[in-house]
């Protein structure tokens, strides 16, 4: 398998977080879930029209959709179909950036995918898009359609939307210190909104609540300590990445892996938050 990943230029470093290709990915098992990152993806299938989802995470629930899709901020874990990975890349935005891109639609994607066309509507041209990235295989000319591609989506906007400085600065606590960030009434008050508003601002933001999306950066820092700093699924660790006690850690893993912090932290074939079936 190769996998090819970057950041975006500069014009566009405010809004995604990488750009990425996998190519040749064939595993010998068909079916695998994702853990949850609580970011809003675009997904290109390089090699065929279509995209197989489970609807409602469902595994008797397949649904096809075109090549490429929107594939929203995911609430727990959700299964994915491996043959549609074989040639694929991803634009990954960072929390609140798809706004400019998608406007109010980035409050209802909350565990869904859709068609990419339908998002950003019929004059994107999605079709001849994806067909230029398949004239090519080279990595980073593909990085580059990419960049045209978003950097016209925008010039199209008559006006480009811009998120509420209380959410700026709640993303830059969760990112900082999740496990010290403050309340969200506090962050509210501090907006001067009540927390109603302010929770409805972050949805139509991010896709998740507030107490949603910081529950998976936790889970997310945890699950970094265990997978890639090999720490022990420990108090100390649960505490140090925002939990109240141990007991808490493994109730929220159960939610958002299946499995417990220690099954994790023993699993070796885990990759890119990818779990095989």
């Amino acid at each position: 398998m190769n996998f090819h990943a970057r950041k975006p230029g500069q014009a566009l470093a405010r809004w995604i977080d990488k750009l990425w290709i996998c190519e040749g990915y064939q595993p010998s098992h068909r079916l695998e879930f994702k853990l949850p990152d609580a970011s809003l993806a675009w997904i290109i299938n390089l090699k065929e029209d279509q995209i197989r989802v489970f609807e409602s995470n469902r595994m008797d629930r397949l649904m096809i959709l075109p090549g490429s899709i929107i594939a929203g901020p995911r609430s727990s874990y959700y299964y994915l179909d491996t043959v549609c990975q074989e040639s694929c890349m991803g634009i990954q935005f960072k929390p609140g950036g798809a706004l400019p891109f998608l406007g109010n639609l980035v409050g209802k994607l909350k565990d869904v995918d859709m068609p990419l066309e339908d998002g950003l509507g019929r004059h994107s041209h999605v079709d001849d898009f994806r067909e230029r990235l398949q004239e090519t295989s080279a990595a980073e000319e593909r990085f580059q359609l990419v960049e045209q591609y978003l950097l016209r989506c925008l010039e199209k906007k008559i006006m480009v939307p811009k998120g509420h400085p209380a959410v700026a600065y709640a993303l830059q606590m969760f990112e900082h210190s999740p496990a010290a960030a403050p309340s969200i009434a506090e962050i509210a008050d501090m907006a001067n909104l009540s927390t109603e508003r302010f929770i409805r601002l972050f949805k139509e933001e991010v896709g998740l609540t507030p107490k949603n999306y910081g529950s998976i950066v936790r889970f997310q820092l945890a699950l970094r300590m265990i997978r890639e700093e090999r720490v022990n699924p420990s108090i100390d660790m649960a505490l140090s990445s925002g939990y109240y006690d141990q007991s808490h850690l493994y109730r929220e893993f159960h939610k958002y892996a299946n499995m417990t912090p220690t099954e994790l932290f023993r699993r070796q074939d885990i990759l890119e938050n990818h779990v095989p079936l």
